[in-house]
């Protein structure tokens, strides 16, 4: 398991939001981030999501090309 963060929008304008999510790969985060943590955390399934980064357990950090358009 690895840590991703995920950025998320509630509405199409809203605030950018972001939370950790531990995964296996890219797309279990992302599927993890929309489906369970984003609507335990806000109540509803959020307007957009994309996954922006892992951190492995070794420590070191990769940022994904990825952005509201493209999440995953």
């Amino acid at each position: 398991m690895k840590a991703y963060y995920v950025r998320y929008r509630i509405y199409q304008y809203g605030e950018e939001l972001g939370i950790d999510v531990l995964a296996r790969n890219k797309e279990d985060a992302y599927e993890k981030a929309v489906y369970e943590r984003i609507p335990q955390k806000e109540g509803c399934l959020p307007y957009s999501a994309w996954v922006e980064s892992v951190t492995y357990n070794n420590g070191n950090y990769k940022k994904f090309n990825t952005f509201e358009g493209k999440a995953h």
